[in-house]
This record gives structure tokens, sequence and C-alpha cells, in this order.
């Protein structure tokens, strides 16, 4: 007989995370389930995943959207550099004015992509560097303290806010175990 046609039969899976298991095994090796569990065992492990998911997931959003300022961030510094390019164009020093911006704009852009790999990093670098340029634009210019205050303030208070988010981010994945 040809051992090649032969059935196998179906591997057991998990309940939780479909993982393929052993027959043996008490609790899932992948996520905890408890496959040897009466079924309110069973039913709270699951009830109590879903809500993890929730959390985490209104938690990732809220780092997204900070996230999402970088990029906001690297399409102000791009706008800034088009703008002073037109506006001194004709001025031998255009790059002086045009290419801080640009290398601005991609710092940002840089930030803003990577931040969904490591958030809490990301938000941070690209708060200290937007402090960093708006404090060399009022050493430079102390008019501008007052230049476009309010977007300013609301810029901080984002990146701010993305960092509490990004925080509690972690801590939620460490309690209950998470990985990306």
């Amino acid at each position: 007989m040809d051992d090649s046609l032969t059935i196998s039969p179906p591997k057991e899976r998990c309940a939780s995370c479909f993982t393929e298991i052993v027959t043996d095994d008490v609790f899932c090796t992948n996520c905890g389930y408890p496959l040897k569990g009466t079924e309110d065992e069973q039913r709270k492990f699951i009830g109590e995943n879903e809500v993890t998911g929730i959390y985490y997931k209104e938690y990732y959003d809220k780092v997204r959207k900070a996230g999402n300022s970088l990029y906001y961030l690297a399409g102000f510094a791009l706008l800034g550099a088009i703008i002073s390019f037109f506006m001194k164009q004709d001025d031998p020093n255009v790059l002086a004015y045009t290419l801080p911006s640009l290398i601005l704009a991609v710092l940002f852009l840089v930030l803003g992509g990577y931040s969904r790999k490591k958030p809490l990093a990301c938000i941070v670098s690209g708060l200290v560097l937007y402090l960093i340029v708006q404090i060399l634009l009022i050493i430079d210019n102390p008019v501008n303290i007052a230049s476009g205050i309010i977007i300013k303030i609301v810029i901080i208070g984002y990146l701010i806010n993305g960092i509490k988010s990004a925080l509690e981010l972690e801590k939620f994945k460490k309690e209950h175990n998470l990985k990306d």
C-alpha cells in the first residue's frame, strides 16, 4: 500500500489563537489559553483577551496619531523650504535658507516612518528636535517667540500627549506580556 495516500488526522488547534497544539498540553504554548480548563475558565480567558485587544488598540491609535504629527511637521518644514526658496530665489545664499528646512523635513519624515516600530523613542526625538529648532529661531530673532505661538503650543501638546500614550502602551504591553 502507498503511504503517500494515507490521510493524517486533522491537527488540533488552540481555540483562542488557532496555533497548532499538542494533545497533552494544559495551556497553549503561544497564548496561554487553558486547553484543559473548564468552560468558564476558557470563556474568561477569551473575554480578557478581547478587552486587552480593545485597550491595546486605543493606546496604539493614540500613539499612531502622535506619530502622524511628525509627518505634519515634515510637511510644514518642506512647505517652509519651498516658500523660502521662492521668496529668496534671486539671493546667492538661497541654499542657506532652504537647506536647513529640507533637512528638518527629512528628519521628521524618517522619525514619522520609524514611529510605527519605536513610537516612544521617535516621538520624544521629534519633540526634542522641534524644541531645539524653536529655541534656535528665538535666539536668532526673539520676535519668533510670539510668532505662531498657538500653533507651537498645539504641536508641543500633541507630541506630549503622544509621549504619554506611548508610555501607557509600553506599560500595558509589559503588564499583559504583549509583543509588537
